[in-house]
């Protein structure tokens, strides 16, 4: 399987998780959309909204 593939289906899991976080209003909005941008940063990814 390609790289691109594994980073892109990491990238999206880490996304359902924090979505997760956000819908059990445990955490602040901005803090999780700035975790979202970076992971989308580092595994060279396109952001997805939250």
């Amino acid at each position: 399987m390609p790289e691109e593939i594994k980073n892109e289906m990491i990238y999206l899991a880490s996304v359902d998780l924090l979505r997760r976080m956000l819908r059990s209003g445990d955490f602040d909005k901005n803090v999780l959309d700035r975790l979202n941008r970076k992971n989308a940063e580092t595994m060279k990814c396109r952001v997805v909204d939250l």
